[in-house]
């Protein structure tokens, strides 16, 4: 099983201390957010590029910018075209740095005055346009799961269904278990939408709010979606802060024990809880008879 993990920046003055520690900590992914692929110039990306492949760590993934003047169901046909072309600048931005997934959203975050249907149209429409450039690129367009409140794109089985039409392999979707959770019942969704999926977004919450916690610090039930996740070949990717700033090693180190079923674990209500330290707050990890924390 690779661990990866999404990070909002890479800092050109920080990369090889950040490149040493994800690898000690066997972090095998990079995501990176789409922010500095765009302010840098594509000789320094180039250079990132070589830099992942040296520490041996994968530069896996781009997320893509997200609503507003970003969106590629945008009502506005003006607002919609300069969306596209953006997002094409983004694609190749990210081949530059040897990505293989760009992670890309169908709506913005609000509902249109229109009916959904206007919204997917607007979408198919969008992604005409840019499927043929990923595919020039050899990238793949993974379409991330929303939540609730989004114009389209919330229920990931309606949208793996959509995406499918499309019948290309550079098109497929990200699957991002928070949303996932707070929309409607993840352990279900992901059953049915798994062999669309063309990278996660793993993170964990109450249910109710968008958190991006670790996997393990909410109410996600990881001990049914494990099954599925453990046979992925390709990174899983944690969307989530490190717990009280935690190192690396420790942060990959748990999340690794929750995908893998080595947390201590206890039943209430017909519910499987993972407990936490009383003294330190982190999960309590298992090793045959043997448990641990964060605690000295």
């Amino acid at each position: 099983m690779q661990i990866g993990v999404a990070v909002a920046r890479i800092e050109a003055e920080t990369l090889d201390d950040d490149l040493r520690a994800w690898s000690e900590a066997g972090i095998a992914a990079i995501e990176c957010d789409y922010g500095p692929l765009v302010e840098n110039p594509t000789r320094l990306l180039e250079r990132w590029r070589q830099a992942f492949r040296d520490a041996g760590v994968r530069f896996w993934s781009v997320h893509a910018p997200f609503g507003g003047p970003h969106n590629l169901a945008h009502s506005d046909v003006h607002a919609r075209r300069r969306a596209v072309e953006y997002h094409k600048f983004v694609l190749e931005r990210a081949a530059s740095v040897g990505a293989a997934v760009c992670v890309l959203h169908p709506s913005g975050s609000a509902r249109p005055e229109v009916t959904p249907q206007k919204a997917w149209d607007w979408l198919r429409a969008s992604l005409d346009e840019l499927l043929p450039v990923a595919e020039e690129l050899g990238l793949t367009l993974a379409v991330e799961n929303m939540l609730p409140e989004a114009a389209i794109g919330s229920d990931p089985a309606e949208l793996s269904r959509f995406l499918a039409a499309f019948l290309t392999p550079h098109l497929r979707l990200c699957f991002d278990t928070g949303h996932a959770h707070i929309a409607g019942n993840v352990f279900l969704w992901l059953e049915t939408v798994a062999p669309t999926v063309a990278t996660y977004h793993l993170a964990d919450n109450d249910g109710v709010r968008d958190l991006h916690l670790p996997p393990g610090y909410g109410t996600v039930p990881w001990h049914l979606l494990l099954p599925t996740l453990q046979q992925a070949d390709f990174p899983l990717i944690v969307e989530a802060y490190r717990w009280k700033n935690m190192a690396w090693r420790r942060f990959a180190e748990e999340v690794r024990a929750v995908l893998t079923g080595q947390v201590a674990t206890i039943e209430m209500e017909g519910r499987t809880l993972l407990p936490r330290c009383q003294h330190c707050g982190q999960l309590v990890l298992k090793d045959g008879e043997h448990f641990s924390c964060g605690c000295p």
